[in-house]
């Protein structure tokens, strides 16, 4: 008789606190008023070289750098979900070599800034949204010899994207709620709690940490500071902690800064969507040395209508599930023009328009299991399927993509990852930079690899 009481209260006791972490994780609410980071890179190398056969004397020395910068912005109230990212990246490389007397230099400079705004408006339970994507990026490059030069190519390209819609629901960030129960959790293991939290109070703990990690203090040291002061004030004045020795510190340490499992999100999300786009790429090539110049210019012009539900289910702590279905009506016109000019030749100018239009429906299933604050182990399935016409041209279309990985904490400074997968695509067309059907295929990749942070 002991036996089978004894299972039936693990079994309860198994199932409430399972129960508890499914109910915090789907309720808690993301909440910051206001907060903004901005981060920078610059990064430089250079090599000399001599080398000399006998014949020959060659000296080639190259330099480089780069410099990238990135900003992110978000407000979460009841009302209103207003995101801002954009970033910049820039390099600059030289090389020189001289040969015989003869000196030939290559330069390749490239830039690419980006831009993503999206603000959602929420009333009872339904959202507007309206927001813009922008990116666009150009390079060049040139070769000379004996400061004359021989050849050059450039390349450039941008996209602009509106976001427009309406719909029912709301995806919350639930990533604080998770910390925030895996905190509980290593320190009941650690008897460092007085009593155990209530709903509430871990609740209370979720938006505490949401705080920590949202007020900006611009001192590392400073920063790191106030968020241990934050998380412990609110433990201590609730009278939570029987003990503050140094296994309660690493632990608030440990969980703060050192759980990097990826962003969880839970809610129902149904929507409407419309999206107008415009987008142009070009490239244009000079040689010297037969007076030659060949210049390509694409431009699309699209629309899509979009209309489904995106449902973000935390089933508890470990486990997740994911799972969405849209349908997609979709319409591409693509103007090509080509030019090219050469001493002796004719020169050609051809241009053409294409029209693609689609019909079709997008599924995703992804389950992820969160064994540990540094382990995820992911299963993704997503598909595609449709009817589309290009020009004269009916067919249909679909692609799927089942794919697995894992990401597994070695050390603070080392990560193990894995992935396999299969894609497998028939009929599927290309829009970007320009309109091209990509071959049917089917495809089975895998990879692994360790980080390593110095």
């Amino acid at each position: 008789m002991s036996k089978p009481l004894i299972t039936l209260v693990l079994s309860i006791t198994f199932l409430s606190a399972f129960s508890q972490q499914d109910s915090l994780l789907k309720n808690f609410k993301y909440r910051i008023d206001h907060y903004q980071a901005i981060n920078f890179t610059v990064g430089g190398a250079g090599s000399l070289n001599n080398f000399d056969d006998g014949v020959h004397s060659i000296d080639n020395h190259s330099s480089g750098g780069n410099f990238g910068g990135n900003f992110y912005s978000v407000k979460s109230t009841g009302r209103i979900l207003l995101t801002t990212t954009a970033n910049l990246g820039t390099s600059l490389s030289t090389d020189k070599s001289t040969s015989s007397g003869i000196t030939n230099k290559n330069t390749t400079l490239s830039v690419a800034p980006g831009i993503t705004v999206l603000n959602k408006w929420f009333s009872k339970n339904k959202f507007t949204e309206l927001g813009a994507e922008l990116y666009s990026y150009g390079y060049s490059n040139k070769i000379s010899s004996d400061g004359a030069q021989y050849s050059s190519n450039k390349q450039g390209q941008y996209n602009i994207v509106l976001n427009t819609g309406i719909g029912k629901g709301r995806l919350e960030n639930v990533t604080d709620m998770q910390n925030a129960l895996w905190l509980s959790k290593a320190l009941t293991t650690e008897n460092t709690l007085s009593r155990s939290l209530s709903d509430e109070e871990l609740n209370e703990l979720g938006r505490t940490i949401t705080k920590a990690n949202n007020t900006r203090v611009l001192d590392a040291r400073k920063r790191t500071q106030f968020m241990l002061e934050t998380v412990d004030n609110y433990l201590q004045q609730k009278g939570l902690i029987n003990k503050t020795d140094i296994r309660y510190f690493s632990n608030l340490n440990d969980i703060l800064f050192f759980a990097f499992n990826s962003p969880r999100l839970s809610g129902t999300e149904k929507f409407i969507r419309l999206k107008p786009g415009i987008s142009a790429y070009g490239t244009r090539q000079k040689q010297s040395y037969n007076v030659s110049k060949s210049d390509h210019l694409a431009t699309s012009k699209s629309l899509a209508l979009s209309t489904g539900i995106n449902k973000y289910n935390p089933t508890n702590l470990v486990h997740q599930n994911n799972y969405g279905a849209a349908v997609i009506l979709s319409y591409n016109s693509l103007d090509f023009t080509e030019k090219y000019t050469a001493a002796g030749s004719t020169p050609m100018n051809a241009k053409t328009n294409t029209i693609l239009k689609q019909a079709g429906v997008n599924l995703f299933y992804e389950h992820a299991i969160y064994p540990n604050t540094r382990t995820t182990i992911n299963f993704n399935l997503q598909a595609q399927a449709g009817y589309q016409a290009q020009e004269t041209v009916t067919s249909f279309y679909h692609s799927t993509n089942l794919a697995g990985s894992v990401n597994y904490f070695i050390s603070y400074r080392t990560r193990l990852t894995c992935s396999v997968g299969t894609v497998y695509q028939q009929n599927v067309y290309n829009t970007s930079p320009y309109l091209y059907l990509s071959p049917s295929n089917f495809q089975l990749y895998a990879s692994a690899g360790i980080g390593i942070s110095l």
